[in-house]
């Protein structure tokens, strides 16, 4: 059947490509005028006849490339005396014959597919309150013995299709409400444990930055309760005057009170002592020079 299809769409498509070429042909060597297909009815056949030859290329590449070719017979020995086949009444009457009768069973369509590993076998089937698992294996184990018994031949696969399925499988929905209750338990308690974990870090954080801080406090007054204890001179450098300590001039006054010296003729001696020196600093400065 599939041969049959892929011939016609291939003799169609063959068709359709002549005509366009035709047309093209005609065309180049002047035989219609440009104006010509100005004509509404020329674009619609134009356009009509791409579409259906793009149709009928893509369909005939799609049968091609198909992976399997529906039959509807299957040859079950082939010998150089003579062959013999089963046609696919035989194969759907068997299959159904072997189901009937059978609780939770409906046989619905059958179909032979040929590929390049051998001959498929696809039944769709009807399952009432049965477990799809052993359904699907005991049908399959009957299948192979019914057909290798009757007809001495062998499938390379049987594929069941369910179009239709009432469970046997009940759920228990206690046990599922009690699974249920234990996940929204955990959930929450790690829900609850996260923000406790999170406020406890910040506490301890704080109370190590205030405890890192406190020492640094204390540095800080020590050194400023140092610094105010030093005299502060005002003035920077050279400008700044000479600070004499109050043991040395306590001492000063000492001696020229011995010496019976006041204090106004202790600063002129002192002052006549400056300018001797400093004449005497002269000469010698501009014999240097």
């Amino acid at each position: 059947m599939k041969k049959n299809i892929e011939k016609i769409l291939a003799s169609a498509g063959l068709i359709v490509a002549l005509v366009l070429i035709v047309i093209l042909i005609v065309t180049a060597f002047g035989g219609i005028d440009q104006q010509e297909f100005d004509n509404k009815l020329v674009k619609g056949l134009i356009i009509t006849l791409s579409i259906l030859y793009l149709l009928l290329a893509i369909t005939s590449l799609l049968l091609l490339f198909l992976a399997g070719d529906a039959v509807r017979e299957i040859t079950l020995r082939s010998e150089q005396g003579g062959s013999c086949k089963a046609t696919l009444g035989v194969i759907r009457r068997l299959v159904k014959e072997t189901f009937y009768g059978m609780e939770g069973v409906k046989t619905g369509k059958v179909a032979l597919i040929v590929n390049e590993y051998g001959v498929k076998l696809k039944v769709s089937v009807r399952i009432t309150d049965r477990d799809v698992f052993e359904t699907e294996t005991y049908l399959r184990t009957l299948l192979e013995e019914v057909f290798k018994g009757a007809l001495g031949f062998r499938f390379h696969t049987i594929e069941f299709k369910i179009v239709s399925l009432q469970a046997k499988f009940k759920p228990d929905k206690e046990k599922v409400e009690e699974v249920v209750a234990e996940k929204v338990a955990e959930h929450d308690a790690n829900y609850a444990v996260v923000p406790d974990m999170v406020e406890k870090t910040s506490a301890e954080g704080g109370e190590e930055v205030a405890e890192e801080a406190a020492p640094v406090a204390e540095v800080g007054e020590e050194t400023a309760a140092a610094e105010s204890d030093v005299p502060v001179a005002e003035g920077d450098g050279e400008d700044a005057p000479e600070q004499i300590p109050e043991s040395a001039s306590a001492q000063e006054e000492e001696e020229n009170a011995e010496e019976g010296v006041s204090p106004a003729e202790a600063d002129e001696y002192d002052e006549e002592e400056i300018k001797t020196e400093d004449e005497a600093e002269g000469p010698a400065a501009e014999k240097e020079q």
